[in-house]
């Protein structure tokens, strides 16, 4: 029987560790903060204890009906979150997703999730979005393959990106249900999934972190930067991401000014992950026109800096799709343990 703050925190880092596994909690207790810390973690069912026999089966019979094996690969998801105002975080994540999509030829959703004026498709077209995610949220009943297609700027063969709203009024007005929803099924259609989370820490941020493959938090080598880095790295941990999944993203490395990277790291408590040059001209330019910096300045700094990082990205991709998989839960087996080896089970 679970129940409190311990219980849930063990839910909560077996579900992140074991993302796809079938989870019912059994409690006696009814609090409202732990059944909410439960359905956030995935549970997908509450039960109460003692149980009844019929009380599980009904459950477990809810579980095989609702569990699909995994048919086809899911996109690998990247959330790009920054430390401080400024960072470049919308700029990096939008155009890595050019670059992952032109040099590696990944199919790629860029999904700008910045709350305040979200304006990141416009580092990298000109193109007036057709829709914004919280209009794709507001009519979530009807989204399907093509409905959403008609939502999506085309930035390029293999690269697309759902706009922001355009206000933080209309952003407020997302539900972490429906954006869940739409990662789930625009997730067999990419190679990866990159979110524009922007600053904020809020069910809704969190709920996409919550999903994502990989966090990179993106900071500069100034005593500002590394202050509230810091802080944020500490938040993620607090929330349990475990360090493996946190990246730290370095822009803007040259600056004369900067601190030396063993400081970074020292203050961060980990490597920095990779290292974007201080390229102000060529990037406040590919700014200016709205073009992708490796298709304006296909020789900068910057550019190839963002290549090298696309190529490790899609390097892990495969190293992932060539790893030993774990065996998948099997509900079949559970009932035959629990009829064998628990006959008094209620």
């Amino acid at each position: 029987p679970g129940g409190g703050a311990t219980q849930m925190l063990g839910i909560e880092v077996l579900r992140q560790q074991y993302p796809v596994l079938p989870c019912i909690l059994v409690t006696q207790t009814h609090q409202p903060d732990d059944l909410l810390r439960a359905l956030r973690a995935g549970v997908s069912d509450v039960l109460v204890w003692p149980l009844e026999r019929a009380q599980l089966t009904e459950a477990l019979t809810r579980l095989e009906a609702n569990h699909t094996p995994k048919t086809r690969e899911e996109a690998r998801v990247i959330a790009f979150i920054s430390s401080k105002g400024g960072a470049g975080s919308s700029f990096i994540a939008s155009n890595v997703g050019y670059t992952l999509a032109a040099h590696e030829h990944k199919r790629v959703l860029l999904i700008d999730l910045n709350t305040q004026f979200s304006d990141t498709h416009f580092l990298v077209t000109n193109k007036t979005p057709p829709a914004t995610l919280s209009e794709v949220c507001a009519q979530v009943d009807r989204l399907d393959d093509a409905f959403l297609e008609a939502c999506l700027t085309r930035v390029s063969n293999g690269f697309d990106v759902l706009a922001g709203a355009s206000d933080p009024i209309k952003a407020g007005e997302i539900k972490k249900e429906k954006i869940e929803y739409v990662l789930s099924l625009v997730s067999p259609i990419y190679d990866f999934i990159l979110v524009d989370v922007g600053q904020a820490i809020n069910p809704l941020s969190i709920a996409v972190l919550d999903h994502s493959d990989q966090i990179c938090v993106v900071v500069q080598p100034t005593i500002a930067f590394a202050r509230t880095g810091r802080r944020l790295l500490d938040i993620l941990h607090g929330l349990h991401y475990p360090a493996e999944k946190l990246r730290i993203l370095l822009n803007r490395h040259g600056k004369r000014d900067e601190l030396p990277r063993n400081t970074l790291e020292q203050v961060f408590g980990q490597k920095l992950f990779h290292m974007l040059p201080d390229d102000a001209p060529a990037v406040d330019d590919s700014i200016c026109q709205g073009m992708p910096i490796a298709q304006h300045h296909r020789h900068s700094a910057m550019t190839k800096a963002l290549v090298a990082l696309a190529d490790i990205l899609a390097t892990a991709r495969e190293n992932d799709r060539h790893a030993p998989q774990e065996k998948g839960f099997s509900l079949g087996k559970l009932f035959t343990r629990t009829k064998t080896s628990s006959p008094n089970i209620a």
